[in-house]
């Protein structure tokens, strides 16, 4: 780790080198830190890892320090002019709190939010940097991965990626996330393994064994529509395909979105942005599945080693909207690491709208 970190700080010290003009302004960065991410040593991982580059290479930050949910939402709000990038150190939880205080700040609609982004990932989940980063994610040491992110930053190396825009049927606030949106079984699982706390190590494996043996099969019914004009099924369009997948057209509103929908018996249904061009990227299990099978894929997916490409079980779609409305309110949902009462919602993918730095 110490060899990678000298390797980044004198990457990092060239561009502190660089002579600028006198009138030229010196580059401003906002760094939002979350210190209750991940497991709780996020303040010396971001001192060790990250700052000494900033410092290295000459950048003004300003560093602000969340004391609670929802803050980061509101400051954005109060941002000096001269701000030239936004930096979010924490977990999937701020990092969704911060673009949607910008999306909600600037105009949604328009072609790019204008302040670009950056992502210390400090959280115990770091989704988007493993949807993006895959492989450096799975080898790489957190520490250099940090100092990676921090570089990326200073080299201002970037690209454009796609938000999806949560909307309540009724009422209640928009959202907007970068990575997914997780309903049904697995993610009732996944967010109940402290449960199991007694099993120690093991408890994790015995929360997708539990189900089985008590609760079997798992009774899960909702109600979706998409808009399929821009995507098309992974897996071949059967009859019974078609009456579940119905077409949103462009004037559709909450108003009419009764006539539109199907109700569809699965276990689990994932929304992802960020995999396919310009495409929400939606997975729907079936209603049932071998209870082997059941155990087995829930462990693969604590080790993350899970595979939809290999799952022909699986229907998978690629749309540009989608409509969810779980059978019961007493149900969650998972966004982005974070947990949101399972309401109807209207899920838009909104694409190339945010600049991202990152390796």
């Amino acid at each position: 780790a110490n060899i990678a970190r000298r390797r980044l700080c004198a990457e990092a010290a060239k561009y502190g080198r660089q002579t600028t003009g006198s009138t030229a302004k010196q580059r401003r960065v906002v760094v939002f830190f979350n210190p209750k991410a991940g497991s709780g040593k996020t303040r010396k991982a971001l001192q060790d890892d990250a700052v000494p580059i900033f410092n290295l290479a000459g950048i003004d930050v300003i560093y602000i320090e969340l004391d609670y949910v929802g803050q980061a939402k509101t400051l954005v709000n109060y941002l000096d002019e001269s701000t030239d990038t936004i930096v979010i150190a924490g977990g999937g939880g701020t990092i969704m709190e911060v673009i949607t205080g910008l999306l909600t700040k600037y105009n949604e609609e328009s072609k790019q939010c204008p302040l670009p982004i950056g992502i210390i990932p400090l959280g115990d989940e770091n989704s988007l940097f493993e949807k993006l980063l895959p492989d450096r994610c799975k080898h790489m040491p957190r520490a250099r991965l940090i100092g990676e992110a921090a570089l990326s930053i200073v080299k201002k190396d970037s690209k454009l990626v796609d938000v999806m825009k949560i909307s309540p049927q009724k009422s209640g606030k928009t959202i907007y996330a970068l990575s997914y949106v997780k309903w049904g079984i697995f993610r009732d699982i996944a967010s109940d393994y402290d449960r199991y706390w007694l099993f120690g190590p093991l408890k994790k494996r015995l929360a997708y064994i539990a189900p089985v043996l008590f609760d079997w099969p798992p009774i899960y019914n909702s109600e979706i529509a998409c808009d399929v004009s821009n995507g098309a099924l992974k897996h071949s369009i059967t009859s019974v395909d078609k009456d579940v997948v119905q077409p949103m057209n462009n004037n559709l509103s909450s108003k009419d979105i009764n006539d539109k929908i199907e109700t569809l018996d699965s276990f689990e249904i994932d929304v992802d942005a960020n995999r396919t061009k310009q495409n929400l990227t939606v997975s729907i299990w079936p209603e049932i599945v071998d209870k082997k099978e059941f155990i087995l894929t829930g462990w693969k997916q604590i080790k993350k080693q899970f595979s939809e490409q290999n799952n022909d079980k699986l229907k998978i779609l690629t749309p540009s909207r989608f409509y969810l409305r779980p059978s019961r309110n007493d149900m969650w949902y998972t966004i982005d690491g974070e947990d949101y009462e399972a309401y109807p919602i209207f899920i838009k993918l909104l694409p190339h709208r945010i600049q991202l730095y990152y390796p």
